[in-house]
């Protein structure tokens, strides 16, 4: 069963091997820069309503290694992880209406139907990926990992992500990300390493492995 039928499978985070270094295995520049990323459309139902609103109206308590910081963006639609005032990465946040997804039967409101629901949501966001890596590229390797239950504030919700290669192992990206629905919306937290892309989340692998336990307790803080 497709959750998502209606969905293209378009790039997420990465660039179409856009940009050379990405392609070529080349280290990444940095520092990161504060636009937007580039929104995973295999995320949000085509034409739906994407929500992108303010970290502020959801931040609670951060957390962040000695001696980071971690505040909203100038752009709402980012949390901002910094050392001494550069931006190290980020983290992006949207939402949409539940009533927009292609869901088969009633709105999932009891704990079994909605962790049914997020289950169904992370194999096909996986599908998509893996089907629009590999016109990309099709010597790209995708890996996933199995989804695994986390608090997204009041909420239980799904931690997901996956990585992508080339033959030679280099990362091309790896993404992290929770999602969760209160039967009403679904949210979404994602963030990662785009090598080669500089307005990626995370410009520096290590930087994204030491913010992943301080983003998972950050998540769990949430205000929703």
């Amino acid at each position: 069963m497709k959750l998502f039928p209606q969905l293209p499978a378009v790039a997420g985070m990465v660039l179409f091997c856009t940009v050379v270094p990405a392609c070529t295995g080349a280290p990444p520049p940095s520092p990161v820069a504060e636009a937007p990323t580039a929104v995973d459309a295999a995320i949000a139902p085509r034409g739906g309503s994407l929500v992108t609103a303010d970290w502020a109206d959801i931040l609670g308590s951060t957390s962040a290694p000695d001696p980071w910081q971690v505040e909203p963006c100038d752009n709402p639609v980012l949390l901002c992880v910094r050392a001494n005032g550069e931006t190290l990465g980020t983290v992006e946040r949207f939402s949409y209406p539940l009533s927009e997804v292609s869901w088969p039967g009633a709105v999932p409101t009891t704990p079994v139907a909605q962790r049914q629901f997020l289950d169904i949501w992370v194999a096909d966001h996986y599908a998509a990926i893996k089907t629009d890596r590999a016109g990309a590229d099709p010597n790209l390797q995708f890996t996933s990992i199995p989804p695994e239950p986390a608090r997204v504030g009041s909420l239980p919700g799904l931690r997901y992500g996956y990585t992508i290669t080339h033959p030679n192992g280099v990362v091309y990206d790896r993404t992290v990300g929770y999602v969760a629905t209160d039967g009403d919306r679904v949210y979404v937290f994602v963030t990662g390493v785009i090598s080669g892309d500089p307005t990626g989340f995370f410009a520096d692998a290590n930087d994204l492995a030491a913010f992943e336990p301080h983003l998972a307790t950050i998540i769990e803080g949430l205000r929703l």
